[in-house]
């Protein structure tokens, strides 16, 4: 059964989408040069050792990036509206432009469509397999004029976090649901454009400083809003230092207790 109406803009080009009701990723074939991912759609007792073995392979070298995502339930495709780095690999630079939407993330103007959604709606990301120990977290850079023109380097408001809860950080609990986490847009928002931005920080190298790996994706967006405004906001790259308690921790492996840890990037803002 197709969902309703999924609307994206490329440019100034309206777009339609009907999409239909899949639990995961399957990959088109126009992807086929990108490394392979797999389709998780069986159950686990019939994948094939053919299957596994990509499986295996991603979970060694454990890079991962932003894929797909759902608006209410309904996803405009796999890598839609997302701005895809050249690779998988991590940004460890967090002075670097490249903290804000990946490597080459933040070359504009931007060929990626503009999707639509709500101030309020339930948002579903997927990541690739992740084994390193880290926080999700999710911030908004907007509203702006035109997200294809929008370099991402400014000021962002957090408006989702999960680090570690009930003895497991955020990338054990996304595993067990296909590396998917679901939050909702702040209620109120002022119409117009923006980046949302989706960030794994992995902290199994968080001993030495720039040995924190950051994996961060931008989606674009067009919100709309019955209005105002949210605070506080941070600069990226600004606000991010290789020195901080949540990014560089000596005793990670050593008597580090995760249930003091918060994510970067500050509070979760307040909407009104």
């Amino acid at each position: 059964m197709d969902h309703p109406l999924f609307l994206t803009r490329a440019g100034h080009k309206q777009q339609y989408f009907t999409q239909k009701s899949v639990p995961s990723v399957t990959v088109p074939s126009n992807h086929c040069a990108r490394l392979p991912r797999i389709t998780l759609q069986l159950p686990a007792k019939m994948y094939t050792s053919a299957l596994l073995l990509p499986l295996a392979f991603t979970a060694i070298q454990a890079h991962q990036n932003f894929h797909q995502f759902w608006v209410n339930g309904v996803s405009p495709g796999f890598e839609e509206c997302i701005r895809m780095p050249p690779s998988n690999s991590p940004v460890t630079d967090v002075s670097s432009n490249d903290i804000t939407c990946n490597v080459n993330g933040n070359t504009v103007p931007r060929t990626e469509a503009v999707c639509a959604a709500a101030a309020g709606d339930t948002i579903k990301v997927q990541w690739d397999s992740s084994t390193h120990p880290g926080p999700i977290t999710h911030f908004l850079l907007g509203p702006i004029g035109d997200a294809t023109q929008e370099s991402g380097v400014g000021g962002w408001v957090k408006i989702d976090e999960v680090g570690y809860v009930d003895g497991q950080w955020a990338n054990e609990i996304m595993e067990a649901v296909e590396m998917t986490h679901e939050f909702k847009l702040p209620a109120n928002l002022e119409s117009g454009d923006y980046l949302l931005r989706s960030e794994m920080e992995t902290l199994h190298a968080s001993m030495t400083v720039d040995g924190t790996q950051f994996y961060v994706g931008c989606a674009q967006l067009h919100i709309t809003g019955p209005g105002g405004t949210c605070s506080p906001s941070i600069d990226l790259p600004g606000a991010y230092t290789n020195q901080d308690a949540n990014i560089l921790i000596p005793d990670f492996y050593n008597g580090f207790d995760p249930t003091t840890f918060t994510a970067p990037g500050g509070p979760v803002a307040t909407c009104a």
